[in-house]
């Protein structure tokens, strides 16, 4: 074969066929080069809006981009390629490349809340496919938000879900309870499993920038495959996984300047000096407020020029403030996480740094966490993948959740010193010593030179590690078989330097050491069967689980250093030591369980479960329990009836009944623990053992929760309107209760089976796509929850009213659970304001007496009753033997309620071209809280001490006049205008201190509020500009973190809880403030 071609001269030239065969070798590369174009196009909506970030591969490749902000990519292909487009709320799209032209691709909306999944428990479903309760917080909606926690972007952000924060302290603990708890012996906290594991504290050890997904399991229908842990709910929090494709470094830190949200309303500086000035007259002690103050009372004018004196030398007198000097300054949290995820079809690797720093604003407090998270994906070979993910973390807490007498010491602290101490000597020195030498009760210490010399830390490690392997075989079968292990250790030091006056009275420098230590491991396999018969589809699996934990504790008081030098490194300096608290619990769980789903024709859906518990916290007999669920739901909006239809795109009833269990009890509670014990027998000590007071009880059985759920799920308008309603009753019954037992058994207590307990309550959540034009995007989430509990039953209590049970708290507040009321409700006595001058007659002799028919309190002397003096209604109908009414400790009353009517959550997202704008509020309404500080900071208390600023009105008995007291019932009436309003303050009258120690309805205050939980503005750098600094993505934002609440509690805030029992909720005792912050932040992604 010739081939001719002209030369440019004009030649002929002659090539044989082996010159043609090597030249066209040659140009091989160069023509499959000429076959591979330049491909480039934009990615639209359905509204012809372009899409930003979509992802583009070649199908079959590990090559992948992300179109730009305009939508638009350049991608190099050949003809025939397939290329597959996907964007999170989108269709995935496949594009067959067929010729250089621009393409022009548009996604269509997929039924983004109805087909993305959620977790439920040894698997994922479709949220289409749901037939239980399940919330849901994608890591896409907090991804945004600066937030450290799991805890934290779960706030305000399910229905259902009440999460409070005992205190704004740094690392401080969360109250997590679902649908109102179900327990009254120990804490409602929801089961927390991580990436398929029990964690417990893992939602504060998982950093939000690491999480997929949290979906929370609120009904027994979708809790009970957890069996005997899922009563109060189950929380399943996904971390990131590993992806194929290009490496992909991700860079998210944020820093957040912080403090203090609110401050007390204290006594100024004059009005501080007249409450001394007062309370000292009336107790006959105008001597010692002359040596603090000034003055002379053998001065003929002293009383009388008393208050134009104090005003003139205190009215601008610059006092201290206590809260700025010691917890009014600034402080700094940063958080840095770190990204690294990538590999190919075969292997796939994600890694992950976080570190938080977070500064408290009380000096020495503090938080700082370190973690690192790896997850391997591999694909063994066809069918067969391996899966490992481990977490390593160092976490180290300074101070404590609680201010405890450190608010105390200095909200009463004197906010002037008068005449005898400079500001500068309140402020370095401690005078506690010399005003203990005029009253030997007085308490309050330097909070500064208190809070110096008391070092607190809790060092903490973690050390988690999973490996799971997944087998397919026989097209319809999968088996995994899972194991995890898992090891803390706790070390909490408390160490003080001597300054303190328990320093003092323990002979010096002293310190404790606390060490505990633990590991758990969990093996679980399931074996699943999926099915497709024409309409039907069938998904069974099966499953076998062992969980083993240890842990054991011990712990150290030393006494006596000679000085503070060394501090705990050196213990062996201390004179005296403690006998050690020792400690050590087992624990183990074997447990089998089943799940059936059925979907007939995506209209008829059926699940069903069933789970078996053998748990060793109880005795043989009882230490099996078989947990039940079933469930159901109709997609209507399927039926052949709704064909043609253009409202509805999703109409769905859904049904549900289960049976869950709580062992949230001792390890051996069935069994009497016994102690050592030194006893001395012939004049020899001799170890021996002592029981405790807590008799074991062989009999106890499971607390189990029969939990009831309809539910009504609707979307409308494509999508952009969703309503999820959900009807539920939760009955808890076989409740353990600590029992007064009769002395005569040698034991005071045993626990039993003896309570029952009610929730009911309805669930709305609301999403909606308010607008969504070109440049412009509005969306709203709303939801809210109206709870109810009820105690139904008090059995077998030993008490003669067995209908009600009491609990106190701090010796201050009083909460009673009643059969047929709300659960924890505030027990005590009614304010009914103070004494008026109305309840007294004026004898001829300047004197006044009560008057008959007004009540007093049973017993007390009515003739040294005076005007100002606090008064309680009586409700009992009691009377003494002049038939007077009275009151006593049988008029103490159901005072209020902590249980909010509602509480909920509300977002807006925005969205304009770059900009992003996000804005979420969280609400409660119709709780009261026990406000123990205002409690704890009136008065009269002690000399010398400060007060809240609401004493400046109370009742007063000094004429400023005359600078003495007066018992003219008309002057009395002048100086007291108010004196007939309920919530007026009683006077100084030494009696009077019984109402800072009464649990009062006065303390009790309405916690109803609405917070602006946090604005956060960002920007997304255009991609033409972000690639020149070799960036994929960068954003850059701002947050505004408790902006402001609106709320009528006068405390430092509304959301409260000292403990995390839902018998004493709604206190606030002494906690650390919470903090207002500005944050700055970037997301980089390389």
């Amino acid at each position: 074969m010739r081939i001719i071609k002209k030369s440019p001269k004009g030649k002929s030239v002659l090539f044989n066929s082996k010159l043609k065969l090597a030249l066209a070798t040659l140009a091989l590369p160069f023509h499959l080069w000429a076959q591979s174009n330049k491909i480039s196009g934009v990615v639209v909506d359905d509204a012809n809006v372009p899409l930003t970030g979509v992802s583009i591969r070649i199908k079959g490749t590990d090559r992948t981009l992300q179109t730009d902000s305009k939508g638009l990519f350049q991608y190099v292909a050949k003809e025939g390629d397939i290329l597959q487009l996907s964007c999170v709320g989108y269709e995935t799209t496949t594009f067959v490349v067929k010729e250089n032209v621009p393409i022009r691709v548009q996604l269509k909306k997929s039924n983004r809340d109805l087909d993305e999944v959620v977790v439920i428990g040894y698997g994922t479903a479709r949220k289409r496919d749901l037939t239980g309760a399940v919330g849901s917080v994608k890591g896409s909606e907090i991804k945004d938000i600066p937030v450290t926690t799991a805890a934290q972007a779960l706030t305000g952000k399910i229905a259902g879900v009440n999460i409070v924060t005992q205190s704004g302290a740094p690392g401080s603990a969360v109250n997590v309870t679902v649908r109102g708890g179900t327990s009254f012996s120990g804490s409602s906290n929801p089961l927390v499993i991580v990436d398929g594991f029990v964690m417990d504290g893992g939602l504060n050890s998982v950093d939000a920038s690491d999480i997929e997904s949290i979906d929370v399991l609120k009904d027994a229908s979708a809790s009970a495959i957890y069996g005997s842990r899922g009563a109060n709910g189950v929380i399943l929090v996904t971390t990131k996984s590993a992806k194929s494709g290009r490496t992909n470094i991700d860079y998210n830190t944020y820093f957040s300047f912080e403090r203090l949200s609110k401050k007390l309303d204290l006594l100024r500086v004059e009005d501080y000096v007249k409450y001394q000035y007062e309370y000292q007259t009336l107790g006959g002690r105008q001597q010692q407020f002359a040596n603090m103050f000034g003055g002379d009372p053998s001065a003929s004018d002293f009383a009388s020029n008393a208050y134009p004196r104090i005003q003139q030398e205190y009215g601008n007198r610059t006092g201290i403030d206590w809260q700025q000097e010691v917890f009014g300054g600034s402080a700094i949290l940063q958080n840095h996480n770190v990204n690294i995820n990538g590999g190919n079809e075969k292997t796939k690797l994600m890694l992950s740094y976080n570190n938080m720093s977070q500064d408290g604003i009380l000096a020495k407090s503090g938080y700082n966490r370190n973690s690192v998270r790896a997850k391997i994906n591999h694909n063994l070979f066809k069918g067969v993948d391996l899966d490992f993910n481990t977490l390593l973390q160092d976490a180290n807490t300074q101070g404590g959740g609680s201010l405890g007498g450190m608010l105390k010491m200095s909200i009463l602290q004197p906010v002037t010193g008068g005449v005898r101490f400079t500001n500068d000597q309140l402020l370095n020195a401690d005078i506690a010593e010399e005003l203990q030498a005029v009253d030997s009760q007085y308490d309050i210490y330097n909070p500064i030179i208190m809070n110096d010399a008391i070092t607190k830390t809790k060092a903490s490690r973690l050390a988690v590690a999973n490996l799971g392997l997944n087998v397919k075989f026989l097209n319809d079968f999968t088996f995994r078989t899972a194991g995890s292990y898992q090891w803390k250790q706790t070390r909490n030091d408390m160490w003080d330097d001597g300054r303190t006056v328990n320093a003092r009275n323990n002979g010096g420098p002293y310190g404790s050491r606390g060490n505990a230590e633990g590991y758990q491991w969990q093996v679980t396999n399931t074996l699943s069967w999926m099915k497709q018969f024409e309409k039907h589809h069938l998904n069974l699996m099966m499953g076998h689980e062992i969980l083993y934990s240890k842990d054991q504790s011990l712990g150290h008081t030393y006494y006596g250093f000679p000085q503070s030098n060394f501090g705990l490194n050196d213990v062996s300096l201390a004179t005296r030591i403690d006998r050690a608290d020792v400690d050590e619990g087992r624990y183990g769980l074997v447990s089998g369980f089943a799940r059936a789903i059925y979907n007939y024709d995506d209209r008829y859906l059926l699940t069903a479960t069933l789970r078996a518990d053998g748990n060793s916290k109880f005795k043989e007999g009882h230490q099996w329990g078989y947990f039940p669920s079933a469930s159901a739901a109709w997609n209507i909006h399927k039926e052949q009836f709704m064909v043609g239809q253009n409202f509805f795109d999703q109409l769905k009833i859904r049904a549900g009944y289960g049976s869950t269990g709580n062992d949230n009890i001792g390890n051996v509670t069935y069994a009497t623990l016994y102690g050592s014990t030194i006893a001395a027998i012939n004049n020899t000590e001799v170890i021996g053992l002592k029981p405790s007071d807590l008799l074991g009880n062989p009999e106890l059985q499971w607390e189990k929760t029969q939990t009831s759920n309809l539910a009504l799920d609707i979307a409308i308008l494509k999508n952009r309107i969703s309503l999820t309603t959900d009807f539920y009753s939760n009955k808890s019954s076989n409740l353990l209760l600590k029992q007064t037992i009769p002395t005569s058994t040698g034991y005071r207590y045993q626990n039993q089976n003896v309570a029952a307990l009610r929730n009911r309550g309805v669930e709305f959540t609301l999403r909606t796509l308010n607008i969504k034009k070109q440049n412009f995007q509005w969306q709203t989430n709303f939801n809210i929850t109206f709870n109810r509990s009820k105690t139904l039953g008090l059995y077998g209590s030993s008490s003669e009213n067995s209908d009600f049970m009491l609990n106190n708290l701090s010796s201050r507040i009083d909460f009673i659970t009643r059969v047929g009321e709300t659960v924890g409700q505030f027990y005590g006595y009614k304010y009914d304001g103070v004494y008026t001058t109305d309840d007294f007659v004026q004898n001829g002799d300047g004197s006044y007496m009560l008057k008959d028919g007004v009540a007093s309190l049973k017993g007390k002397n009515r003739t040294s009753i005076k005007p100002g003096d606090v008064k309680y209604l009586p409700t009992a109908g009691e009377t003494d033997s002049n038939g007077n009414p009275v009151w006593s400790t049988n008029d103490r009353t159901v005072i209020g309620n902590p249980e909010p009517k509602f509480f909920g959550g509300i977002g807006n997202n925005f969205s304009y071209k770059n900009f992003d704008l996000n804005m979420f509020l969280n609400f409660a309404y119709g709780n009261k809280a026990f406000n123990m500080n205002t409690q704890r900071f009136m008065g009269p208390y002690l000399p010398n001490q400060n007060s809240l600023a609401n004493m400046a009105d109370r009742f007063t008995l000094i004429d400023p006049n005359t600078g003495a007291e007066t018992k003219d019932l008309n002057r009395l009436a002048e100086l007291n205008p108010n004196q007939h309003q309920k919530e007026q303050v009683w006077s100084l009258n030494p009696t009077n201190n019984i109402a800072i120690s009464d649990a009062l309805d006065y303390y009790l205050e309405d916690a109803s509020f609405l917070r602006i939980n946090n604005i956060t503005l960002g920007y997304t750098m255009p991609q033409e500009l972000s690639k020149h600094a070799y960036l994929r993505k960068m954003r850059v934002f701002m947050t505004l973190n408790n902006i402001h609440t609106f709320t009528k509690f006068s405390g430092y805030d509304p959301e409260v809880a000292s403990t995390s029992s839902i018998l004493t909720r709604g206190v606030d005792n002494s906690a650390y403030p919470r903090t207002k912050s500005f944050v700055v932040g970037f997301n980089l992604t390389f």
